[in-house]
């Protein structure tokens, strides 16, 4: 009889079978790991392309700017969910920069028959919780031409971004506005200048040392570069992003209110760029109006007033604001606004007294629902027309 083959010796391979038959390719751990990584590669750069080719990079709302502090970037559209409802709607901005259709293209001259009326200042005129049409400069220019029977044509135009104070207006009018021929300037500020002003960094003398020092990270360099990278992140925020104005209110909460801090730190500061609009504009003999800036504050607020307001967190936590504080800085910076109009021959169009200070106004301190839009649209109008300011 045939003997029987030996067992092969441990880590001996066996021979291969006799005929055709092919033996498996083993491979180690290691090869397998690679041999993943090729693929998850291919796999992220072929998503790459195909995001590339299916869908647009994420514009930049704002641009830096070499004395403007920031711009808009031109010709760029954001679709916005309002924290007032929750409504979808787009937030435009032409090739100026501005949040506006009623500008001409740069390099135009202005159309005979035309009168532009330029909103400037913050977030409170920029009014990015409401659509265009609710923004009481588009609801200006409505009322106007119809009040005015179109003649001259009413154009509104809205220069407001959120976070600038008065001398980002100052450097707006002087460096842009004047050069676009307006007939009438609108400036409204209080509230940014208010909190600005109680930092601990600033320094009017060092207007960008009181900026923190961007901070370079990976992923931002990964976002500028990788449209997948970039998707994934805009798709992140959509499912889990938290606003500015939540993680504020949240610091609100965690910390002690400040004591002992008087708001009206920052007031001569306010109150020299102020004068200094004043004097641009008339060196230009442009009209000029000033406007007193509305906020919720009072004394006491309701608890569900109270949830809503976030702005007295200065630099994430450096103070913490009370209501009190608040609204007497409000009403110090508004009478300055008062006091500088009626001593340089100015408009004034006092808001404050107008919006009535409850939640169906305001949806957080000072930003507008299109109620209160609304309101201040009417007494924009009403003091203009009165005061017989419009051709």
């Amino acid at each position: 009889p045939a003997e029987a083959e030996p067992a092969p010796a441990d880590g001996v391979e066996a021979p291969a079978a006799s005929g055709d038959e092919e033996v498996p390719l083993k491979l180690s751990r290691g090869q397998k790991i690679a041999f993943a990584l090729v693929y998850v590669v291919i796999g992220l750069l072929l998503s790459e392309v195909a995001v590339r080719y299916l869908s647009e990079p994420t514009p930049p709302m704002f641009d830096a700017h070499p004395f403007l502090h920031r711009v808009r970037s031109p010709g760029v559209s954001h679709t916005w969910l309002s924290p007032i409802d929750g409504r979808s709607f787009v937030v435009s901005s032409d090739a100026n920069g501005f949040r506006t259709k009623n500008l001409e293209p740069p390099g135009t001259p202005k159309p005979k028959g035309t009168y532009r009326i330029f909103f400037v200042g913050g977030s409170t005129t920029e009014n990015i919780g409401l659509p265009d049409e609710e923004t009481f400069p588009e609801i200006v220019q409505k009322k106007l031409n119809k009040r005015l029977g179109g003649t001259p044509l009413v154009r509104t135009i809205n220069t407001g971004i959120s976070g600038n104070t008065v001398v980002d207006s100052f450097s707006l009018i002087s460096h842009r506005i004047l050069a676009l021929e307006p007939d009438l300037i609108v400036v409204l500020h209080a509230s940014n200048d208010m909190r600005a002003g109680l930092s601990d960094r600033f320094d009017p003398t060092h207007y960008d040392d009181r900026r923190r020092a961007k901070k370079i990270r990976f992923t931002n360099w990964l976002q500028e570069r990788s449209r997948l990278f970039d998707l994934g992140v805009r798709l992140k925020k959509v499912a889990f992003g938290t606003s500015g104005a939540k993680r504020y209110k949240e610091r609100r909460n965690a910390i002690p209110f400040s004591k002992g801090v008087d708001p009206a730190k920052g007031l001569p500061h306010f109150q020299r760029y102020l004068a200094m609009i004043s004097v641009v504009c008339k060196e230009r003999g442009i009209p000029l109006v000033l406007m007193t800036q509305p906020s919720l504050y009072k004394t006491p607020n309701t608890p569900e007033e109270d949830a809503t307001i976030w702005l007295g967190v200065i630099n994430h936590g450096e103070l913490n604001l009370d209501n009190a504080t608040l609204l007497k800085g409000m009403q110090v910076y508004n009478a300055a606004t008062a006091e500088l109009a009626a001593k340089r021959g100015h408009i004034l169009v006092d808001l404050e007294p107008i919006v009535p200070k409850d939640l169906e106004h305001f949806y957080d301190d000072a930003h507008y629902t299109s109620k209160a839009s609304s309101l201040i649209a009417d007494k924009i109008v009403e003091t203009l027309l009165v005061d017989g300011k419009l051709p």
